[in-house]
């Protein structure tokens, strides 16, 4: 240890390493100050004086940053020399950092107890910092040492300046400490009554603590800025008050309900705890913003706009039944050897009723898309055929223009996709449509260009050029807006709702592709749509020659397993499938088709996705769980009326590997069981069927005859007749169920049955009733419905299906001859 006197003669070299420590120190105190405001918030943690100090960390770095000041300047002032308690009091740095410190804490009012209690916080962690830090053991010693040292006589200074009456000795100063603090206080709590955003203060019990003059107005109006903080009102608790517990809210709660003197009021509540230097939790600030006129206007809005929805939807099919009627019986008088004039009459008939089911279907998708009920259909398909296919439907409209003329321009070699081809042919429809409706000479071109393509990707460019009338350039968005036309003479001349492109668009926003148009008056319109998919999986050196490969399977009498609850589907699929020489086995739940596989090996599970107990997805799921290897590889397909509203991600993640929308195409079936188990059918499926695929808007009518007379040809007359002969005993026992279910308002169940009405009555080819129960299952699936909404819908569904009786056998005597 070195002494004062020692330090006087202390060789050159040693009073240099001397100072060189005292430097060091000095560096090293500053390099830690933020680990020595961390050490100190940790002992303040366990002190009673805790609740009474900052909760600002920074205001601990201006205590630290003067203990370092006066520290460096005492090293700097006495060096390494040993504390003289005795003398000097207020001469040297120590003890006159106490006394500053003493007179500017004493003045606050602090007690001098609790000052010397944090004041031995700051003097142990300065000591355990250096204890800590590893300096060699001379270091160490010498370092403790002069911290002892300051701190003591920091502390004499402390308590000598206590001692001679701070608050006597600095009366003046002490009014002006208080006038200083009395003013912030006022200025904050003027900014604080001030915002108009009601705000409270929750202590840590929940109690109302205080509120600004806003938070005050929503319980009483006898309120003025201030009264709450100096008021002697009992406290309250927020949560008696609001409902909420201040505790359990979260950052932000969005909406919440609550009562007002002005009523009961939705608001958005924030709140932000309130934490002391420590970490200790002191309470709650939570923040109102009234959120109630705009919940209405939005709750007004989306009225308005399910109002728009059902109405057009109700509309559209009130409109179809008399139109399909209409068709119906257009179609029946077909069958009449007629006479040039009145089959002439008949014509012009069946061409009105399907100008007017456009109609009617534009304004139901239209209102299907803007209510979120348009789904995607994923599938592959040969790029190149889409255009080829808009083609064949648009060459009749040309033809009949003499001056008019139709080109495709699409690259020969085109990879297969995956996409929904459906609603692609759609668009181009429309736009093809609109090109040979408004073009009297000249061209229409369907083009099809491959901008660019990555692994797994392609971007295609769609585009429909014309040589019309052409477009005006202000003109250019507004044809995309719904029940606009660029023109209003084009009302007058060609009718129309105004739809087409409106619903274009949304389809293309739908699949994420971007529908464009360039115009210029008399030049003719360019229509382009430009869209991103998918290619293929199975990919060869063209789509042609893949599925040539695919013809040439070899056929196998495959072991199906059908699992299917409704007895005309199950009649259905099981005929077709065993007169295409396959062997099958029934189940009508997914616990039967378990047990079946159990105990029979079959390639092959075919399943509907609504079945009584298990969905599609469950039975997916189980199967591909089983405990035989042999069980949980086989494919399976799943078969729904549900259509493109089926998730393709849903199926695959419960295993199933592929799909069909009922009623199916026969050609569509033995598509599938080729990809699934790389075996033809010993008689192909697809020699008839009941439905065209080709996506070209089969004639709408109250009945499509093509349906069973397509399974009369595939099937014969006598299966067919046990077809319909399974679905009229079924419509007596589904009016009975749906009278049960209605009565009980087991609204899960009604939406069951009208889903598998939906199904049976499109395989024999009732159209409106399929529509009616489909529309009934919407409405029974849909939640929030009251029992008003769906019992008179649901009655009318009892009422189609008992008529519906005489319909079928009429159907099927006209038929069968």
């Amino acid at each position: 240890m070195i002494s004062e006197h020692q330090g006087q003669f202390a060789p050159p070299a040693a009073e240099e390493a001397a100072r060189a420590d005292l430097t060091a120190l000095t560096r090293f105190l500053q390099a830690n100050e933020t680990r020595l405001i961390e050490m100190h918030i940790a002992y303040s943690i366990t002190r009673s004086y805790n609740a009474h100090v900052s909760t600002l960390p920074e205001a601990w770095r201006a205590s630290v940053q003067g203990l370092n000041g006066a520290i460096a300047l005492m090293l700097e002032t006495r060096g390494a020399a040993e504390a003289d308690y005795d003398s000097d009091i207020g001469g040297d740095p120590s003890t006159a950092y106490g006394i500053e410190v003493a007179r500017r804490h004493g003045l606050r009012g602090v007690p001098l107890a609790m000052f010397l209690s944090n004041f031995k916080g700051y003097r142990d962690s300065y000591l355990r910092l250096v204890q800590m830090t590893g300096f060699p053991a001379a270091t160490e010693t010498l370092y403790l040492r002069l911290l002892r040292g300051f701190f003591d006589r920091a502390e004499i200074g402390i308590c000598t300046q206590w001692g001679r009456g701070v608050v006597d000795a600095g009366q003046e100063q002490l009014l002006a400490e208080n006038q200083r603090v009395v003013t912030e206080k006022n200025k904050y709590l003027t900014i604080f009554e001030s915002i108009q955003t009601p705000v409270f203060l929750i202590d840590a019990e929940g109690a109302i603590e205080n509120m600004n003059h806003a938070a005050a107005l929503l319980l009483s109006k006898d309120v003025v800025p201030g009264s709450v903080y100096y008021g002697a009102a009992a406290r309250r608790s927020f949560q008696g008050l609001f409902g909420l517990d201040p505790r359990g809210i979260g950052p932000l709660l969005p909406e919440h309900e609550i009562d007002t003197i002005d009523g009961r009021r939705w608001v958005s509540v924030s709140t932000q705890e309130m934490l002391d230097v420590s970490r200790k939790f002191l309470g709650t600030v939570i923040s109102f913003t009234d959120v109630t006129d705009e919940r209405r206007a939005r709750e007004e809005a989306e009225a308005l706009a399910r109002a728009k929805t059902d109405f057009l939807a109700t509309m559209s099919h009130e409109i179809r039944t008399p139109i399909h009627s209409i068709g119906g019986i257009v179609e029946l008088l077909r069958q009449d050897d007629l006479p040039p004039r009145a089959a002439g009459y008949v014509e012009a008939i069946d061409r009105s009723a399907r100008v007017l089911t456009s109609i009617v279907s534009e304004i139901l998708d239209y209102s299907r898309i803007e209510a979120g009920g348009m789904m995607l259909e994923r599938v592959d398909f040969p790029l190149g055929e889409v255009t080829a296919e808009v083609a064949r439907v648009i060459e009749p409209l040309v033809a009949r223009k003499p001056g008019l003329v139709l080109h495709v321009d699409a690259p020969a070699d085109l990879p297969c996709v995956s996409g929904d081809p459906a609603k692609l042919r759609q668009i181009l429809l429309n736009l093809a449509g609109n090109a040979v409706k408004f073009t009297e000479a000249g061209a229409v071109v369907i083009g099809l260009d491959l901008i660019s393509r990555s692994p797994g990707r392609v971007l295609v460019r769609f585009s429909v050029r014309d040589t019309g009338p052409g477009i005006a350039s202000e003109r250019l968005e507004q044809i995309f807006r719904p029940f606009t036309q660029s023109d209003s003479s084009i009302e007058r001349k060609h009718g129309g709702t105004g739809l087409g492109l409106a619903i274009s668009r949304r389809l293309a926003e739908l699949m994420g592709a971007e529908l464009t148009v360039e115009s210029h008056p008399g030049e003719g319109s360019c229509f382009r749509l430009a869209v991103s998919l998918d290619l293929a999986a199975r990919q060869g050196a063209d789509c042609a020659r893949a599925r040539a490969k695919a013809q040439a399977l070899p056929a196998k009498a495959l072991r199906l397993l059908i699992v299917e609850d409704d007895a005309v589907n199950r009649l259905v699929t099981e005929t077709l499938l065993r007169q295409a020489g396959h062997q099958l086995r029934l189940a009508e739940t997914g616990e039967a088709a378990l047990q079946a596989l159990a105990g029979q090996a079959f390639d092959l599970v075919l399943t509907d996705l609504n079945l009584p107990d298990l969905s599609g997805f469950d039975l997916g799921r189980a199967i591909r769980a089983h405990a035989d290897p042999a069980i949980a590889r086989l494919p399976i397909a799943a078969l729904s009326a549900h259509g493109p509203a089926v998730d393709a991600a849903a199926l695959a993640a419960a295993g199933i590997g592929g799909f069909l929308a009922k009623p199916f195409a026969f050609a569509r079936l033995e598509d599938l069981l080729r990809r699934l188990t790389g075996f033809a059918s010993p008689r192909p499926v697809g020699s008839g069927g009941p439905l065209r695929d080709d996506g070209a808007g089969q004639g709408a009518g109250l009945v499509d005859l093509t349906v069973l007379r397509g399974h009369a040809e595939a099937l014969g007359t006598g299966p067919t007749g046990r077809i319909v002969a399974t679905f009229k005993a079924s419509l007596g026992h589904t009016a009975a169920a749906l009278e049960t279910a209605v009565g009980a308002e087991r609204w899960n169940e009604v939406a069951m049955i009208a889903h598998r009405l939906k199904s049976s009555a499109r395989h024999v080819g009732l159209r409106a009733l399929a529509e009616e129960a489909e529309r009934a299952e919407m409405l029974a699936s849909a939640s929030g419905r009251r029992s008003a909404d769906l019992a008179g819908p649901v009655a009318d569904l009892v009422l189609s299906c008992r008529s519906a009786v005489g319909l079928v056998e009429a159907i099927w005597a006209e038929i069968a001859g």
